[in-house]
């Protein structure tokens, strides 16, 4: 006998509509990720044309209108796109993934979100229409059929010149603007938006912007009538951009299917290395924008970061890599909700750490050249107390005389008799930089070395050895600090120069070496200075 344990018949337990839209409000959308979201949309519907019109009117009260060209939807479209959880796309490959997009980021900013649209121009317009208050007073799912007024009329035309397209409007927007009681207050604010908004839609959507990149569609976009023009974050165009690796790789998946995702590393120009001024600002190298760029299906969905395979610092601040996929590897990157985050764990984690290895180094290098190179440029004032005060005292100080027989060679006399030495002998046009010298490097990497500089006891010290830039470097704006050092190092230089003797010498230049070489070690944990460069 076979028994049922069923007490009674199935219940439908819908949820509750106000709870569920306010809670999908609160989804993590900002602004620039809402309206990109839209603009997914637009181009997964074969649009070629967006045009984003954002206005405020007397009151104070912000819309925003998202016109396309593309596909549009009959009536039954518009119901399913505006339905939470729409029906998937036909094409697999779509920028629209959950079919939660157009109204949680809608959503997240306004609390009245319409859509108007038709797919064929001799069908008649229609507009739809979520307003989260009526939700709430009646209870219920209930979409609703509002007239489409005279400025949306416009600019649905104005995009739609086939006929065909897609307006989105954003009303009763309530999470863009704090609630300014000055207009100007106001419309500096959405200004500023405004801006962030179009580098966003440059960024994330370069491959479509850019006529002459072949692996997106393209798309024309403007924010309140001005064209948006693609940004490259990899500055492929700059003569000076290093192109170092890039690698195809295949993933094995559990269907046995072999999806691939392309990596490449980039090195961009460091400052005064731009072919123009405009070039390098528009470039934005600073430590905001290194990391990996992660594109799906060419939109740029993450940037700005290592996704802990290294920390944002400045040694890197030169370093860009690309890491691009489709749709066939949303599973098993984690593709988030709002196509902005994945997760990269188990062995892609394991190849992407190794891939990083050589552009890893190559960055440091090219940022230690950089910050070499400002380090020189500003140290080259603060070195002149010292010089003063040394030149001052050294007569009474110095116990060895030399006499340069050739060019890099000099006799020196000091109380342990007469003997020939190899030595730095040179010229310095300033005569106030005769007794301490910062050179840019030292052969062996030793940290000073004797040097007879203007037919004067000198020392040279090197900027790139690490004691200089991590001890010297914070506090180069601070005099007493460097001349302290900058006696210590000249007093080395002299003592060497006043006690050694012909049989000496090398002892004397191997204790350098093994002196710089412990502080190298001593000073590595030591955190790296930020030195501005001098204009």
């Amino acid at each position: 006998m076979i028994q049922n344990n069923k007490t009674q018949d199935d219940f439908m337990l819908l949820p509750d509509p106000e709870r569920i839209v306010n809670g999908l409000r609160d989804t993590g959308y900002n602004f620039n990720t809402a309206v990109a979201d839209i603009i997914d949309n637009s181009i997964a519907a074969h649009a070629t044309s967006v045009n984003i019109t954002i206005q405020m009117d007397p009151d104070m009260n912000v819309r925003v209108y998202i016109a396309d060209n593309g596909d549009g939807m009959d009536l039954d479209g518009l119901k399913n796109a505006m339905k939470y959880g729409s029906k998937a796309r036909e094409e697999k490959n779509s920028l629209g993934k959950f079919g939660l997009g157009l109204k949680t980021a809608s959503t997240a900013f306004c609390k009245c979100l319409s859509l108007i649209s038709r797919s064929d121009e001799n069908d008649e317009l229609k507009k739809v229409q979520w307003d989260l208050d009526y939700i709430a007073e009646k209870g219920q799912w209930l979409l609703q059929f509002p007239k489409i007024d005279d400025d949306e009329l416009d600019l649905f035309y104005e995009t739609a010149t086939g006929g065909k397209g897609t307006l989105v409007v954003w009303d009763n927007i309530d999470r863009l603007l704090k609630n300014y009681k000055q207009r100007k207050n106001a419309e500096r604010a959405l200004e500023k938006s405004l801006s962030s908004l179009r580098f966003h839609i440059s960024m994330v959507f370069q491959r479509f912007l850019d006529k002459d990149d072949n692996r997106a569609a393209n798309v024309d976009i403007t924010v309140n009538g001005t064209p948006i023009i693609p940004w490259d974050p990899f500055c492929v165009n700059e003569e000076k951009t290093e192109f170092l690796i890039e690698k195809t790789v295949p993933v094995q998946m559990p269907d046995g299917s072999k999806p691939t995702f392309h990596i490449a590393a980039y090195i961009i120009p460091k400052k005064g290395e731009y072919s123009t001024m405009q070039a390098e600002k528009e470039a934005r190298g600073s430590n905001d924008y290194q990391g990996i760029y992660v594109y799906r299906e060419n939109r740029l969905i993450h940037y700005g970061d290592w996704f802990g395979f290294m920390k944002n610092e400045p040694h890197f601040s030169l370093l860009r890599v690309e890491f691009s996929f489709d749709f066939q590897l949303d599973e098993i990157l984690s593709v988030d909700i709002k196509k902005s985050r994945i997760l990269l764990i188990g062995e892609l984690a394991e190849y992407i750490m190794t891939f990083l290895n050589t552009p890893r180094r190559e960055a440091e290098k090219r940022y230690r050249e950089k910050e070499t190179t400002n380090i020189h440029k500003t140290s080259l004032e603060v070195h002149k107390p010292s010089n003063q005060v040394i030149e001052d005292k050294a007569k009474e100080i110095a116990g060895a005389t030399f006499n340069p027989v050739s060019e890099d060679k000099a006799e020196i006399t000091n109380q342990q008799g007469t003997f020939t030495k190899s030595i730095i002998i040179g010229e310095e046009a300033d005569p106030n930089q005769t007794r301490v010298v910062g050179v840019e490097t030292i052969d062996g990497n030793a940290l000073w070395e004797p040097a007879i500089i203007n037919k004067q006891q000198a020392v040279r010290i090197n900027e790139s050895h690490p004691f200089y830039k991590k001890v010297y470097g914070p506090y180069l704006s601070q005099s007493a600090v460097v001349q302290g050092l900058d006696y210590m190092l000249w007093a080395l230089a002299e003592a060497e120069s006043s006690t050694c003797n012909q049989t000496s010498l090398e002892n004397y230049e191997e204790m350098r070496y093994t002196v710089s070489r412990n502080l190298k070690k001593l000073v590595a944990n030591l955190p790296d200075p930020e030195i501005e460069e001098t204009e």
